[in-house]
């Protein structure tokens, strides 16, 4: 029995939430664990993936089911040509500043707003106006409700040392997991400046507030000895 629109829409559609959810899961462990690629992310591109695998399985509903010859013109190229192209397009949005990581949400969203087009192109309403929803979903409830949960404060710090102090990283990875913080190995980075030492790195707090951990890492830092000066700021998830 081949498919018709009541029955492959909402398949369709439900197949996409189905992503939706798996996506989100996945990007949770990248929130939890402070990574600049959160859940958002994997939201969309998940949705996005499943959208369009899901697309090139129902030819025959193409373009309101009317007749196409893909000898001339293949529609599967078109949208993977499309999809590269904007997927090229994301990645020049995508900027690091230090340890901080921006644009990787607004990419995302750019190539899944491709899928739309896509979807709405081929004459898939239905998806298109649910992915749409989906994607809405991704960006505003799902990082609301994630306030709510579980994660690790994640802020960047920059530390100066005083003139003639040689830091011991050692040291400082000991005292602060003696107060349930801890620095990355592959985050940190010591320059010297004329006998000065700056330490730049992220500090991943438990699972308390944000702000809780902010004020507590300032009084850490404040009692360390040989500090001159510092610098703490929240670090961005993009």
């Amino acid at each position: 029995m081949s498919p018709t629109w009541y029955t492959a829409g909402p398949w369709i559609v439900a197949h996409m939430a189905g992503a939706l959810l798996l996506g989100w899961i996945v990007g949770y462990e990248r929130y939890f664990s402070g990574r600049a690629s959160g859940s958002q992310v994997y939201c969309l591109v998940c949705t996005t993936s499943c959208a369009v695998t899901l697309l090139a399985g129902y030819p025959s509903l193409w373009y309101w089911g009317t007749a196409h010859d893909t000898a001339g013109a293949d529609p599967t190229r078109v949208i993977g040509s499309i999809l590269q192209g904007i997927g090229f397009l994301g990645a020049g949005i995508i900027v690091q500043t230090g340890v901080n990581v921006r644009g990787l949400t607004t990419a995302a969203s750019i190539w899944g707003s491709s899928a739309i087009g896509i979807l709405v192109g081929v004459g898939f309403y239905l998806p298109a106006v649910a992915l749409t929803a989906l994607f809405v979903i991704s960006m505003t409830i799902v990082p609301r409700f994630e306030r709510l949960l579980p994660s690790r404060a994640v802020m960047a710090g920059t530390v100066r040392f005083r003139d003639g102090y040689t830091p011991q990283p050692e040291l400082i990875h000991r005292y602060l997991a003696e107060r349930g913080l801890r620095i990355p190995p592959d985050s940190l980075a010591i320059t010297n400046n004329q006998g000065h030492f700056e330490l730049q790195c992220l500090i991943f707090g438990d699972t308390v507030s944000s702000t809780d951990a902010m004020s507590r890492i300032v009084l850490e830092l404040t009692a360390m000895e040989g500090i001159e000066s510092f610098s703490v700021t929240h670090s961005s998830r993009a």
